[in-house]
């Protein structure tokens, strides 16, 4: 499995150039998949649309205010915030190539890799169309899952190293701690990305994005996958055998680089 494992991930890393994009834009949300993307975008493009006299999203992923690396700048006038999925390759930690572009702030929103994988599999169980125990151990080659353990391995493991060499340019943010103290973390982000958010705007920004708010604001179009919102709390726990739970724990203990405070032993 090692030999497989670093084959893919130095693959995926001499043909990853995606950051070379990211120069257009002054600040970059990246989440880990199913970390509270949708809730973090919708919060904080609310604040922004309240702040700015701007339309609020339309729907609860906010393209329409924190859009994707390609999309255009809707409102160029003011602060641009993209968002992303984003695993950089090495060459985002180059300081040649970061003294020719101009590289964006980040904040990183993880999330305990057990509840991610989870989240997943319930949201996407049906196209899946296997057992958690076959889609715990998951794809090393990255084709079968939109995200399993080897891409949310990548994910940390990248984003920790560019955090590591560029500590101010980077915000590491926990969903459990959003979880634990919104405003408080709004706060953070809004000074980290001199976002110049009022207190107010990022309360009515909180209040904007309850669950049942999100859910009643899905994208009906057909290519956006349904059920990015889980009303249900179906958990690791609750899935997990034995053998399960002893993989995860040699995977983690032999890939992982950085557990970013969360306890995988």
């Amino acid at each position: 499995m090692s030999i497989s494992y670093y084959y893919h991930q130095l693959r995926r890393d001499l043909t990853n150039f995606s950051f070379l994009r990211h120069a257009r834009f002054e600040g970059y949300i990246i989440t880990m998949p199913q970390s509270g993307t949708h809730w973090l975008k919708h919060m904080l493009a609310e604040a922004i649309a309240r702040e700015f006299h701007l339309p609020p999203p339309r729907y609860n992923h906010a393209s329409d205010i924190i859009g994707g690396p390609k999309d255009p700048k809707v409102y160029p006038d003011i602060f641009s915030l993209a968002h992303s999925h984003t695993i950089p390759g090495p060459l985002i930690r180059s300081n040649i190539l970061r003294s020719i572009l101009k590289l964006p702030r980040y904040v990183v929103l993880v999330r305990d890799i057990r509840a991610s994988l989870a989240s997943n599999y319930e949201k996407r169980k049906d196209s899946y169309d296997c057992c958690f125990s076959e889609y715990l151990r998951g794809d090393v080659a990255g084709k079968k899952y939109s995200n399993d353990i080897w891409s949310c391995i990548r994910f940390i493991n990248s984003w920790g190293r560019t955090l590591e060499k560029y500590p101010d340019q980077v915000l590491l943010v926990k969903y459990e701690a959003i979880l634990a103290d919104t405003l408080k973390q709004l706060v953070i982000i809004n000074d980290f990305l001199n976002l110049g958010l009022s207190k107010k705007s990022l309360v009515y920004g909180i209040e904007e994005s309850s669950k049942e708010k999100l859910k009643s604001k899905e994208d009906p179009s057909p290519l956006r996958s349904k059920g990015s919102i889980r009303l249900n709390k179906v958990t690791y726990i609750d899935m997990i055998s034995e053998e399960d739970n002893k993989f995860f724990i040699k995977t983690c203990n032999d890939y992982l680089n950085y557990d970013f405070g969360y306890d995988y032993s």
